[in-house]
């Protein structure tokens, strides 16, 4: 048994851009693991110096996620008005996925002190919470402190930190009629350093997986654990597993 933290929370719109996309923003499904720490830093009053400061021991927190039913789906157009040589330039149009009235459990691990004061951060945090973008506010519908017990090696709805391409033979598990989209796999940071100008450099690059609701994959060797019948494994807990 292991004490996890999970936060349930919704938002009506939310977004978590791909880091190599500019004219057309696609999003992922699910929070990736520095915008879980981020949420919990935000939660805390935490400043990004403070949050990724390797010795405060906040971005040590283990983080995952998962969500148990797809969300609606939306492409958006803006424009961004450029700034070139300090004036006024030319309008240049972009577009920007959008996620529909997503449900959420955010799960953290950590030191028993960490989780029992991030819990009561969670139920009154100090900045507005929000999944992406500052605007797309989140509420928090619940939050739980519990004991996560030892999993199966089969997930759905959910991120894995490997790279589940190079799994020879993976097979998934499908009811009839089930219409899902295939699995994404991105290479994010699991943290970031701060400079003396405040400016966030991406640390620890890997392999993330994010499984869609609705198909269960059989991965082995990730050392899952399991809260309320949904198996999960710590994103940044270790670096990217070997498979088989």
């Amino acid at each position: 048994m292991e004490p996890v933290l999970i936060v349930s929370v919704s938002a009506p719109v939310a977004s978590f851009r791909r880091p190599l996309d500019h004219n057309y923003q696609r999003t992922l499904p699910l929070p990736p693991p520095t915008t879980l720490l981020g949420i919990a830093g935000a939660a805390l009053g935490l400043s990004d110096r403070e949050l990724w400061d390797p010795q405060a021991g906040w971005s040590n927190l283990r983080v995952s996620a998962w969500m148990d039913e797809p969300p609606g789906r939306a492409r958006d157009m803006w424009t961004v008005l450029k700034i070139i040589s300090g004036k006024l330039g030319e309008r240049s149009p972009y577009f920007r996925e959008l996620l529909f009235y997503v449900r959420y459990k955010l799960a953290y691990g950590g030191m028993a002190s960490q989780l029992d004061e991030l819990a009561r951060a969670f139920r009154d945090p100090v900045f507005p919470l929000s999944l992406g973008r500052d605007d797309e506010l989140m509420f928090v519908e619940g939050v739980t402190l519990s004991q996560a017990e030892p999993g199966d090696s089969v997930f759905g709805g959910t991120i894995l930190p490997c790279d589940i391409r190079k799994i020879p033979r993976l097979k998934p598990a499908l009811a009839p009629g089930t219409a899902f989209e295939p699995p994404l796999v991105e290479r994010l940071p699991v943290s970031f350093e701060v400079d003396k100008k405040g400016v966030r450099h991406p640390q620890k690059l890997q392999f993330f997986s994010f499984l869609p609701p609705g198909v269960q994959l059989e991965v082995p060797n990730l050392g899952p654990l399991k809260f309320a019948g949904q198996n999960f494994v710590w994103l940044n807990s270790s670096p990217n597993q070997t498979l088989p």
